[in-house]
């Protein structure tokens, strides 16, 4: 299967599927298949994402905002800001320019990402 079609995270929970058609192996027969990574269109899907980007976060120096919990933010010690939101499969960030570039090489290291541009 495409690498397009999974997650790159674990599922924390069992999930089984029924063997698509497409990838049959009809000398084994019907076969109901244990996903081990989490597949695009299954209702886990964003809370395994969320579950793993939240810890990549946490884990390099931001906080979690407490009243929105999809808000980021990173305070450096010369005071330098960078606030991040998600929403849904989304990233938006602001803050001081001089943290944009790091963010964003950290970022295409961690996770598959696209257009990383301004908004329009």
């Amino acid at each position: 299967m495409s690498n397009q079609f999974f997650f790159n995270g674990f599922l924390k929970e069992k999930v089984y599927i029924e063997q698509p058609m497409i990838y049959e192996v009809k000398e084994y027969g019907y076969k109901i298949l244990k996903l081990n990574k989490s597949l695009y269109g299954l209702k886990q899907v964003s809370r395994a994402w969320y579950s793993h980007i939240d810890g990549h976060f946490l884990e390099n120096g931001f906080v979690k905002c407490i009243h929105e919990y999809t808000i980021y933010v990173k305070i450096k010690k010369n005071g330098d800001t960078l606030i991040v939101c998600l929403y849904v499969d989304d990233l938006f960030f602001t803050g001081n320019n001089p943290m944009f570039e790091d963010f964003k090489q950290a970022m295409t290291k961690e996770f598959e990402m696209t257009n990383i541009d301004f908004m329009s």
